[in-house]
C-alpha cells in the first residue's frame, strides 16, 4: 500500500526489482491511491483489509515513505501477519499506541529507493520466517495516537477517515461505539445541515435510489452512502468531517 500514485513510476520500478532479484512470492497492490503523506488513511485502510490475506503475509505501508525514511524502517508481527513501513508512526495507527514489539530493518545508509530496503529484508524473512534472527529489536520508535470517537451521554462524535471511489464515507465508529453508545436508544445521523439519517441499515436494497443510508462495513466500522450516488460529492462528505449521532 503506498501514496506512490496511479500513474507514476515508482510502484513498477518496486515490482521490477522484486522479478530481478527472483522474489518469488504473488505482489498484490493494495492500492497506490492513497492520499500523499496520509498515515491516517493508509492505516485505517490497512487495518480493514490485511486479515483477509493469510497469516504469514508480509504487508507493506509506504506512505509518506520517502520524506521519512531517514528516521529507519521498522517490522513487526501482528496477528500472525509481517508489517514493514517506515519509522513515522503508520504501524502504531494500525496496532494501536501501547504495541511495543518492534525490529529495525537493518540499513547501512539513507535509501530514497526503498526496495533497497525491503527486498533484501524479505528475501532473509522469507528464509528465517522470523523477525528475531535477522533484525534487531526497536528500542526507540515513533508511536502515533489513533482518532476516536468522543462521546458526552447525548452525542457520539466521529470523523470521516476514508472516501472510497463511490463516494462512500467511511468512518472511525465502530458498532462496538455505536451500540455503547446507543445502549438500545433510538439515534439520529447528523450528515449535514438538512440531511438525517434515523435508522442503520443492512445493505441498500432496503432504501431507494438516491437515499442516503448508514451501514456497518463487514470491518465493523460506521459507512455513509447514498444509493446509486456519491455521498462525498452530494452530502460535502470529505475526510476529516465530523460525523454526529445523537441520542432522540
Amino acid at each position: 500500500m503506498s501514496d506512490f500514485g496511479a500513474d507514476s513510476h515508482y510502484m513498477a520500478s518496486f515490482r521490477g526489482a522484486m522479478y530481478k532479484q527472483n522474489i518469488q512470492i504473488p505482489f498484490i497492490e493494495i492500492s497506490s491511491r492513497i492520499e500523499p503523506f496520509d498515515i491516517v488513511e493508509a492505516a485505517y485502510l490497512s487495518d480493514m483489509v490485511y486479515q483477509d490475506f493469510p497469516k504469514g503475509s508480509i504487508h507493506i505501508l509506504a506512505t509518506n515513505v520517502v520524506a521519512t525514511s531517514f528516521a529507519g524502517h521498522l517490522a513487526a508481527m501482528y496477528n500472525g501477519h509481517y508489517f514493514l513501513a517506515p519509522d513515522n508512526g503508520i504501524l502504531s495507527l494500525v496496532f494501536g499506541e501501547y504495541f511495543s514489539d518492534y525490529y529495525l530493518i537493518p540499513t547501512e545508509r539513507y535509501e530514497q529507493n526503498i526496495q533497497n530496503v525491503y527486498l533484501p529484508f524479505i528475501q532473509l524473512l522469507m528464509e528465517n520466517k522470523n523477525l528475531a534472527p535477522i533484525a534487531p529489536v526497536a528500542n526507540d520508535f515513533i508511536v502515533k495516537t489513533r482518532q476516536y470517537p468522543t462521546q458526552d451521554g447525548a452525542e457520539l462524535r466521529g470523523a470521516v477517515l476514508f472516501v472510497d471511489h463511490f463516494g462512500n464515507a467511511y468512518t472511525n465508529i465502530s458498532k462496538y461505539d455505536y451500540e455503547r453508545f446507543a445502549s438500545n436508544q433510538s439515534c439520529d445521523i447528523l450528515l449535514g445541515r438538512h440531511t438525517v439519517v434515523n435508522s442503520i441499515r443492512e445493505n441498500f436494497a432496503e432504501v431507494k435510489a438516491g437515499d442516503p443510508i448508514c451501514y456497518f462495513s463487514d470491518h465493523g466500522f460506521l459507512v455513509v452512502a447514498i444509493k446509486q450516488s456519491s455521498a462525498s460529492r452530494l452530502l460535502n462528505l470529505r475526510k476529516t468531517k465530523p460525523i454526529i449521532i445523537k441520542k432522540r
